[in-house]
C-alpha cells in the first residue's frame, strides 16, 4: 500500500539549555495566522501547547482535527503537523519544549507501573487534549508555564514534578487510545531511524543500521528519507550533531576538542569542517559571539521562536 505523498520540508530544532532541557514561549505575541501553512514540519523534542483563546485546525500527517480555546496538545519530535487557526481569527498559544529523559531522567515515563507504549509516546504521541473532556492538563500546563516565567527561586524542581504529573496523565490517555486503536502505519515509519540517531549521534554506525530498523531496503529508506525529511540520513546526521554542540558550546565550559568528542567528531579538523558548512563560522567564533550565526541559512534547521505574522486586523 502506497503512502499518499507528503513532504516534510521543515526540520525544526530548539536549542534546549543544557542544564535544563526545556524551553517555553508564551505571550500576547503568539498568535497563529489563519493561513493555512504550506508544510508540515518535525522538531527534536517533545512539543505541548496549549491555545488560549479561539481555535482553529490541527494537521497531523493526513489527519485534521479541530481545536479550541482550553485544549491542550502533545505532540512528539517525529510526527509532521502544523497548525492554523479559523478564518478571520488568530487564536494565541502557549508552547513548552522539553527532552523528558534528559529533563526528568532517563527512563522515568518507562518505569510508571502498569502504563505501556512510553517508549512510543516519547516518539510517536499526538494528543489533542481538550478542555471538557482533560480540564487537568490545562491546569497543568499553565502551572508549567507560569512557574517558568517567573522563575522564582526553586522553579526548576517544581517545573520537574509538574512534568512529571503532566506527562503520566498524557501516557495515560495515549495508552488507553493506543488499545483501541490500530497504531498508524505510515506515522512512523522513520521513527525508529530518527530515534536512533537521536539517541547515539556520537556513535559511529553504518547507515544500513538505519534502514533495518525501519524495515527498508537501503535504497528505499534513503529515498524516504530525503523525501521526508529534506536531506539524506547521513546529513541529518551531522546537522544533529552540531546542533547538539551548539547547546554546549554556549551552556558549558568545555574546550572545543571536548565538546567534538563528545558529539561524535575524533578528529577535530572533521568537527570545525563540518560546523563551518552548517553555522557558516569556526565553533571559536560561534562560542564568542554566543551563538549569532552570521549565516541566515540556518534559520532552516532552528525551532519556531519568533512569532508569525497574521493579518493586522486580527492581531489588533
Amino acid at each position: 500500500m502506497a503512502r499518499p505523498k507528503h513532504t516534510v520540508l521543515e526540520y525544526r530544532n530548539y536549542e534546549l539549555p543544557a542544564d535544563f532541557p526545556a524551553l517555553v514561549l508564551t505571550g500576547d505575541r503568539w498568535h497563529i495566522s489563519p493561513i493555512p501553512g504550506k508544510h508540515l514540519h518535525i522538531h527534536n523534542c517533545l512539543e505541548i501547547g496549549l491555545c488560549h483563546s479561539a481555535g482553529g485546525t490541527l494537521v497531523l500527517d493526513d489527519q485534521q482535527v479541530h481545536f479550541s480555546a482550553g485544549d491542550v496538545t502533545c505532540i512528539a519530535r517525529n510526527v509532521p503537523h502544523t497548525t492554523w487557526s479559523d478564518p478571520e481569527e488568530a487564536s494565541r498559544w502557549s508552547y513548552l519544549f522539553l527532552d523528558p529523559d534528559a529533563l526528568l531522567g532517563a527512563g522515568v515515563l518507562r518505569r510508571c507501573g502498569g502504563l505501556k507504549d512510553a517508549g512510543y509516546f516519547l516518539s510517536d504521541c499526538h494528543l489533542l487534549l481538550h478542555a471538557d473532556k482533560h480540564p487537568w492538563a490545562k491546569r497543568y500546563v499553565e502551572d508549567i508555564v507560569e512557574e517558568m516565567v517567573r522563575c522564582a527561586p526553586g522553579y526548576q524542581t517544581v517545573v520537574r514534578g509538574l512534568f512529571t504529573a503532566l506527562l503520566v496523565g498524557m501516557l495515560r490517555v495515549y495508552s488507553q487510545e493506543e488499545s483501541e486503536s490500530a497504531r498508524d502505519p505510515y506515522m512512523s515509519v522513520l521513527s525508529p531511524a530518527l530515534d536512533y540517531i537521536h539517541e547515539n549521534y556520537m556513535q559511529e554506525f553504518p547507515q544500513q543500521r538505519l534502514s533495518e530498523l525501519c524495515h527498508l531496503s537501503p535504497t528505499h529508506f534513503r529515498r524516504l528519507f530525503k523525501e521526508q525529511i529534506g536531506t539524506s540520513p547521513l546529513a541529518f546526521l551531522h546537522q544533529t550533531r552540531i546542533l547538539k554542540s551548539c547547546s554546549l558550546l554556549r551552556s558549558s565550559g568545555l574546550s572545543v576538542t571536548e565538546i567534538a568528542g563528545r558529539v561524535g567528531y575524533n578528529s577535530l579538523s572533521s568537527y570545525n569542517r563540518h560546523f563551518a558548512q552548517a553555522m557558516g563560522c569556526t565553533p571559536m567564533i560561534w562560542r564568542k559571539t554566543a551563538g549569532d550565526s552570521p549565516r541566515p541559512s540556518l534559520l532552516t534547521f532552528t525551532g519556531w521562536t519568533e512569532a508569525e505574522a497574521v493579518p493586522r486586523e486580527l492581531g489588533d
